[in-house]
């Protein structure tokens, strides 16, 4: 019987991972990844306050940044402006100067943001540490 490449790594894996590695059959064992835990509502939300998220928006950079006391410091390209957000139920809602309220549902999974809004549209986003974009 020819060994190939394939069984000689397999047996090497199997040498250092022991006899646990072995099925109850002798088979070897097939680890599998364990899927990222998805956060949501207010679990998701605490993930992101006193931090960045970079994106974008109809072809448009954006980062936002989200501040403990409620206050949403956003960039699109260069103009910065500030808002309010707040949990509403399981949504975050943000209110800016002159412009109506928006609600978002959010899931969290590993470092990127899903934001979805009432007409099930979403925005993926991807969390960086801190205030990232010095705002």
């Amino acid at each position: 019987m020819k060994i190939t490449t394939l069984s000689l790594a397999m047996a090497a894996a199997l040498m250092l991972a022991g006899p646990a590695a072995l099925a109850r059959d002798g088979q070897p064992l097939v680890a599998q990844a364990a899927p990222a835990d998805k956060l949501t509502g207010m679990a998701a939300w605490t993930a992101l306050v006193g931090n960045t998220v970079v994106g974008k928006i109809e072809s448009k950079d954006f980062a936002d940044y989200y501040l403990s006391d409620g206050t949403v410091k956003s960039m699109m390209d260069d103009q910065v402006a500030a808002g309010k957000w707040s949990l509403e139920g399981d949504k975050i809602c943000f209110v800016y100067p002159d412009e109506p309220k928006e609600c978002y549902a959010i899931e969290v999974a590993g470092e990127t943001a899903t934001f979805v809004d009432k007409s099930g549209g979403s925005i993926r986003a991807q969390i960086l540490k801190g205030n990232a974009k010095n705002m």
